[in-house]
Formats: structure tokens, C-alpha cells, sequence
């Protein structure tokens, strides 16, 4: 990974020709802190069975002017399956903290970074043992949302190629961002809100899904609680 790639006037001034679909306008990257927290409260039924999902996520990205990386990622969840035979629930808390390096090519920003328990400290508790991959590589563009479904502030939209879908699932809402990519917003990052049916539910409300600019910034504990 070329260093002087990372912080190239000529590289960082580039608007990516990346193809986002409606919604999204390509802009020149530019170094900062991003971030996005996610909360679910999705209610449903099937059959005789009552589904409930209460989750939250975060994740906060700061890309230094120099190269450097920090993310943490973390995520609550809890789901009840209630019925007449059947109940049973999940419960599960991660955090996990992540370094490295990135560049930008054309302006997109290729990120490497490996598990760093420095960054924020590791937590995995429950039952369900979830496989989580020790490195992550993104590729981030900065971009300006239009038409309404998100704050007219820019947000870094990425893709992590070779990971497994699941693993950041908890940090994407498929109505706020192009197939294939997650959203965080710039500055304080962004709150969202999502309500609506939980997956296997036949019946229940239709979803909603709410974003806004956080009132102030996102801490990197900020999935640790539902709001």
C-alpha cells in the first residue's frame, strides 16, 4: 500500500465514476469521521407465533488525512419467538475494534484493517457463535444523497468485497443505500430508525425507516443502548 497515494492532492481531488443508481451523486473524498447507529424494533406474526426484534448497531470510521484507520463496530440484539408450544430468544452483544491503513485511488478510498482490540475493546457474549472475520477491506466513496431519504448531508457509502454479507448486515438498511453498499454519515454521523415486520413474520405493520443527522457525535458505544 503506497502512503503518499493516501494523501495525494491530485488522487483526493478525483470525483469516483462509480455508478450508485438514483439518489446518490458521486463527490471528491475527503478525510474524516464517519459514523451511523442503527436501531430495529420490528414486530410480527406467524401463524400462532409472535416474532419481536429490539437491536441496535453502530459503527464509527475515522480515516485520518495521512492514511490511517480506526473503525469500531458493535451491536445489540435481542429476538423473541413466542407461541402456545414454541418460545424461545436470542440474545447478543459484540464490539469489535479495527486498524490499518487506506488509500484513494481515483477517488475511492480502499481500506485494509485488522482487528485491534485497542481501538475499542472486543466484547462477544451470548449464545449464538457467530464466525467473524480478523480483517476487513472496504471501499468507500464519499457521496451527496438527493430525494429525500436521507439528510442532504455527504455520507460515505461502502462496500466490503470478500466478507461475508451477514457480518455487516447489522449496519445496513437496504432503503437507504445502493444494493451492495452501508451508509455513514459524515460529521456527528446519523441516527436511524427502523420499524416494521421482522424477517419470517407473514403479518405485521410495513416497515419504516427514519434517518437524521445525530444531535451530537456518535460514540463508539453508541449500540450499547436502544433509542
Amino acid at each position: 500500500m503506497n502512503n503518499d497515494q493516501a494523501i495525494s492532492p491530485s488522487s483526493l481531488g478525483k470525483v469516483p465514476k462509480v455508478a450508485l443508481g438514483e439518489g446518490f451523486s458521486p463527490a471528491a473524498f475527503s478525510a474524516g469521521r464517519f459514523a451511523v447507529a442503527i436501531s430495529r424494533k420490528l414486530h410480527g406474526t406467524h401463524a400462532l407465533q409472535v416474532l419481536a426484534e429490539d437491536s441496535t448497531s453502530s459503527l464509527v470510521l475515522e480515516l485520518a488525512a495521512d492514511g490511517t484507520a480506526t473503525a469500531c463496530r458493535g451491536w445489540r440484539y435481542l429476538f423473541r419467538n413466542d407461541g402456545p408450544e414454541v418460545q424461545t430468544e436470542d440474545r447478543y452483544r459484540e464490539q469489535q475494534g479495527y486498524r490499518g491503513r487506506y488509500v484513494v485511488v481515483d477517488g475511492v478510498a480502499e481500506l485494509e484493517l485488522a482487528s485491534d482490540g485497542q481501538v475499542c475493546a472486543p466484547i462477544f457474549e451470548g449464545a449464538l457463535g457467530l464466525a467473524r472475520e480478523p480483517k476487513l477491506t472496504l471501499r468507500c466513496v464519499l457521496a451527496i444523497p438527493a430525494g429525500g431519504r436521507l439528510p442532504a448531508a455527504p455520507v460515505l457509502l461502502c462496500q466490503a468485497p470478500g466478507t461475508p454479507p451477514q457480518e455487516l448486515e447489522p449496519y445496513a438498511v437496504a432503503s437507504l443505500s445502493p444494493a451492495g453498499w452501508f451508509a455513514l454519515g459524515s460529521g456527528n454521523g446519523l441516527r436511524v430508525w427502523v420499524t416494521g415486520r421482522p424477517p419470517g413474520a407473514q403479518e405485521g405493520e410495513d416497515g419504516e425507516v427514519t434517518a437524521r443527522v445525530a444531535e451530537a457525535p456518535l460514540g463508539v458505544d453508541a449500540w450499547g443502548r436502544a433509542f
